[in-house]
């Protein structure tokens, strides 16, 4: 049988560094390896100390440790180095229980668990003579328009270099540009486009690369899977020549933009006062596979791409802006061709846009489109109200859509807008329903009273059918819903709504469900609409088991539980996506209860992100670590 931990354990990702001070040339004496191994026994008893329930002792040790641990690093000894980043990785999960046990305790210091530059130096072409040094390896990487010579080639040399830069390993060079893309006698390793495909990522992702002990940091990932997407494409001067000189680079290449993240500060917004004219006049023409000039604006990554005449503006200088003359021309000239010029007030905000630096404020540069950008944007800025009539509006066309000529009926209340294809009676016992299920998710989620459930009203859509349910789901999803859902609920900052077959003969709590869609919806309305699907769903089922562990449903979820967990390789599997949506649905579910037994952290949470803190920020506050560390020390514990 499956347990369930309360969250009195953690994992921790080892974070090193002004700790530890590398040295090539020094070697670790006598006393040092004793020392080493001194502190490799005491880690092992942290270990036991715990599992016997001896937490007084084990923080004791851990301080002692962490103490001697600072000292021996100020040796400056590249090996001493090495084995206190093994010993600190080791140290971790005491180190996260017992934080997570309430007790302080000298963090784990940052820094990446990569090599020392010294020691990952490549040997000079000419003895003596020192290569010319590549571009540094960056610690964050833009979403988009990933430059090979500034973020790929960095990556290879700092995780490959010593087997595939230096050396050809397993036949394999990674040395020129050329030699990379051509792949070792085996075939192929990078297929532009294709990601998924590329034999490169996948060892990367399945942790098979880079042995000897390093690994590619998930940012570092990111950004070669997007170079990948995005055609694998070279930006320097000689595809020859070796990645790990500077030379390689063209400093003449046209300009590229990459995309920057808005302050908050900024006059002008994005997504308020930008995307909605691009959408609204530009993208009709400027999108698909041959859009006008090779500019796409099919979103704002493709957008900042630019065309064949370079990128469309220049972030500060909207005089120097191909977009700002062409909007301005006359004659033939102007854009858009269709329909009249842009008003001066569009013009000059799209000027003061880019003098601010060409800052995007969306969520996804990649994936929404310049009208999704737009409507997201202001429906984070709308009152509870003037939400509500928005999606008053659009709840109604999907209504229209999913079920035309089927005569329903309609209800409006202080918390729901509510359709159903039953009489009007039977659909306002619905609503009350849903009301007395509201009062309970409050209590449980402890939601003010002065907070509406979800801003701008959640939309409930009843269906006495379940073909009614599915053919709901098809049209306006576009999916084929699973047969064994009785109700989902879907938020995306402009929509919230939950769909709900309604039982018949007593099959399972209509109340209970209800509680599981509103809470889910609740929880996703928070975090100016950053919290994961994964977090929402599975803080809904525990609602859900909240108001009754004997529903029907919630039993089913108890009883699927060690199944799914079993199908895991990894602890953060559901969080990363990486299972079904059923089964991601109950491991999420049995993580959130651990999550949410946790009363104090999981309160501060909560109220952190009815402040509008960014999912990863208010829990990386609350828990001290990131969900995935969580969930390695969720696993760790046994569950």
């Amino acid at each position: 049988m499956t347990k369930f931990p309360s969250i009195t354990t953690t994992a921790i990702v080892v974070l090193l560094s002004g700790l530890f001070v590398s040295n090539i040339h020094a070697a670790p004496d006598e006393e040092q390896r004793l020392q080493l191994q001194a502190l490799k026994l005491d880690i092992r008893k942290t270990s036991n100390f715990l599992k016997r329930g001896m937490i007084a002792e084990s923080v004791e040790l851990v301080r002692d440790i962490q103490s001697r641990m600072e000292k021996l690093g100020t040796a400056g000894d590249a090996e001493v180095t090495q084995e206190l980043q093994d010993l600190a990785e080791s140290l971790a999960i005491s180190h996260g229980l017992l934080e997570l046990e309430g007790y302080t305790l000298k963090p784990l210091t940052a820094s990446a668990m990569a090599p020392s530059p010294m020691m990952m130096a490549n040997d000079p072409a000419v003895p003596g003579t020192p290569a010319p040094a590549p571009a540094p390896l960056p610690t964050t990487f833009p979403t988009a328009n990933i430059s090979f010579t500034k973020h790929v080639a960095p990556i290879l040399i700092a995780r490959c270099g010593n087997c595939h830069v230096t050396g050809s390993r397993g036949g394999f060079s990674a040395n020129t540009f050329e030699a990379l893309m051509q792949g070792p006698a085996a075939g192929k390793v990078i297929f532009p486009g294709d990601d998924i495909g590329s034999r490169l990522i996948e060892t990367i992702e399945t942790g098979d690369m880079p042995r000897g002990g390093g690994s590619v940091r998930p940012p570092e990932l990111t950004a070669l899977k997007t170079w990948v997407k995005e055609g694998a494409k070279y930006d320097g001067l000689d595809p020859k020549a070796p990645i790990n000189q500077a030379g390689a680079a063209n400093p003449a290449a046209m300009m590229e933009l990459e995309v920057a993240a808005a302050t908050g500060n900024e006059q002008v917004s994005f997504g308020l006062d930008v995307a909605g004219v691009l959408a609204n006049r530009c993208v009709n023409c400027h999108s698909g596979n041959n859009p006008p000039g090779g500019l796409g604006m099919d979103n704002f990554a493709r957008f900042i791409r630019g065309g064949d005449s370079g990128a469309p503006f220049v972030p500060g200088k909207p005089e120097d802006s191909m977009i700002v003359r062409l909007i301005k021309a006359t004659g033939n000239g102007r854009m858009p061709r269709n329909g009249p010029p842009l008003t001066g007030e569009q013009i000059a905000k799209i000027e003061t846009w880019i003098r601010e630096g060409g800052k995007f404020d969306g969520e996804s540069p990649n994936d929404d489109s310049m009208m999704r950008i737009n409507q997201i944007a202001l429906a984070k800025k709308a009152t509870h109200e003037q939400l509500a009539a928005m999606r008053a509006e659009s709840s109604q066309q999907m209504w229209d859509l999913g079920m035309p000529n089927v005569q329903s009926a309609k209800v409006d209340s202080t918390n729901f807008l509510a359709y159903g294809t039953m009489g009007q009676a039977t659909l306002q016992e619905l609503v009350a329903d849903a009301d007395k299920a509201a009062d309970k998710v409050r209590t449980i989620l402890k939601i003010p009273t002065t907070t509406p459930l979800v801003k701008g009203k959640m939309t409930l859509y009843f269906f006495q059918k379940r073909y009614d349910y599915a053919e709901f789901g098809n049209m306006i999803e576009r999916r084929d819903l699973p047969a064994d859902w009785k109700g989902h609920y879907r938020y995306n900052v402009t929509d919230a709504y939950g769909s709900i077959q309604v039982p018949s003969d007593g099959e399972y709590d209509l109340e209970v469900l209800l509680g599981q869609l509103i809470a889910s919806s609740h929880i996703a309305s928070l975090g100016n609409g950053t919290v994961p699907d994964w977090f929402a769903e599975g803080a809904g089922r525990v609602v859900a088991s909240r108001m009754s562990k004997k529903d029907p449903r919630v039993v089913e979820w108890d009883n699927q539980i060690e199944s799914a967990l079993g199908s895991m390789s990894k602890p953060d599997d559901f969080v990363m996506n990486r299972l079904s949506p059923d089964q991601a649905s109950i491991a999420s579910y049995a993580f959130m209860k651990a999550i949410m037994g946790r009363g104090n952290s999981y309160d501060a949470m909560m109220n952190s992100l009815r402040k509008g803190t960014n999912f990863d920020e208010a829990f990386q506050s609350a828990f001290n670590m990131t969900p995935s560390q969580l969930a390695a020390a969720w696993a760790a514990s046994g569950r």
